[in-house]
């Protein structure tokens, strides 16, 4: 009986030396984690979340085109008997770009010159005998009825004459058209028939553009067209040009809509001469419009911290501590995106957060 108590007494006293050990242990843990230095602040930028006006951004398609272009016709009917230029050529103000074939024309103006030729010597004939007659009758030679007869056969000759002239005159108007030339130095940028084709009154043969003064054209729906105004600035996107985003300026605004379509159509022009150069008449285009401003709270891309699906931005506290804030955002402008939830107007956010950042970090606000 007195051996068991004595082996319960050292089972317990061995108990009580384990646990005494483990405290000490740990207690001397505790004072070494005490001991050790405070992590170093970690430098950032800050900035105080403030209300901004925002705009939605339209992107209308769009193509370059040249602010001097012509698609030239005819007025005769005829067949195309010669198309010395091809697409792309350069042309020479006055360069021949279409023949057509004029041969019943020049007959018609060979016809009517004949007959000028009688109606000029019939009116010199009928103009001298009238004004015989005139005088005879001044000198009571010559009775009213003879004065009123070749005054007559005066008006039919004058008039006759007159329509002759006209005639000729339509006639050489209607030969210049079987010869189409460029209006202005350019390119040619279609061309709509081929040789032996027939050419029609006001179907368009060929067209002409100036490429050294293009502009950007788009098509805009009537809904929006209210929020439009010209002299706005833009941005624009010729991908083909290898052009992303660059400045662009309004430069019309149509106050006059297609009935058909609804649609109004937008001009803008860009402004830097390295970049209208790399632009070719035809190539695709986008212009970007800012429409319908609102406010909102808007902060860099930059200070957005992703932890998965999650969204935050690190807060700074009144003593300089890392507060990680898990926030919902909406619509993004450019390099700028909207907070709709976990951020309000005068907070301040770490700009740019590294790695280093953890939550309760120190920071040194630079």
């Amino acid at each position: 009986m007195i051996s068991k108590i004595n082996r319960d007494m050292k089972f317990k006293a061995g108990i009580v030396h384990t646990t005494l050990l483990m405290v000490f242990l740990i207690s001397g843990c505790s004072t070494d984690d005490a001991a050790l230095p405070e992590q170093e602040p970690v430098a950032v930028d800050v900035e105080t979340a403030g209300m901004s006006l925002a705009y939605s951004d339209r992107t209308f398609p769009a193509s370059v085109e040249s602010d001097n272009q012509a698609s030239l016709s005819t007025i005769v009917m005829g067949t195309v008997t010669a198309v010395p230029v091809t697409v792309g050529d350069e042309v020479k103000k006055g360069d021949i770009l279409i023949r057509i074939k004029d041969d019943q024309i020049r007959a018609q103006k060979s016809q009517i010159e004949a007959n000028l030729v009688q109606a000029r010597a019939n009116m010199e004939n009928t103009e001298t005998n009238y004004n015989r007659i005139k005088n005879l009758y001044a000198e009571d030679s010559a009775t009213s009825k003879e004065l009123d007869d070749i005054s007559t056969m005066y008006e039919i000759a004058k008039a006759n004459l007159e329509a002759l002239e006209a005639r000729l005159n339509e006639v050489n108007e209607m030969l210049a058209y079987t010869v189409i030339r460029a209006p202005f130095d350019g390119i040619v940028s279609r061309k709509f028939v081929s040789e032996g084709d027939m050419a029609a009154p006001g179907h368009p043969l060929v067209a002409v553009s100036d490429p050294s003064n293009v502009k950007i054209t788009a098509s805009v729906a009537e809904s929006e067209i209210g929020q439009i105004e010209e002299g706005s600035e833009v941005s624009v996107t010729i991908s083909s040009a290898g052009l992303a985003g660059v400045p662009a300026r309004l430069t019309a605004v149509s106050s006059a809509g297609d009935p058909m379509s609804r649609q109004y159509a937008i001009e803008a022009a860009l402004e830097d001469e390295e970049e209208i150069s790399r632009l070719k008449v035809g190539m695709f285009a986008e212009i970007h419009v800012s429409i319908n401003p609102s406010e909102a709270l808007y902060i860099p891309i930059q200070a957005v911290v992703e932890r998965g699906q999650l969204t935050g931005i690190y807060s700074i506290t009144d003593n300089n501590r890392a507060v990680l804030r898990w926030v919902r955002l909406g619509k993004r402008s450019g390099e700028q995106v909207e907070v709709l939830t976990g951020l309000k107007p005068g907070e301040k956010y770490v700009l740019g957060p590294t790695d280093l950042i953890r939550q309760g970090q120190a920071l040194r606000v630079r």
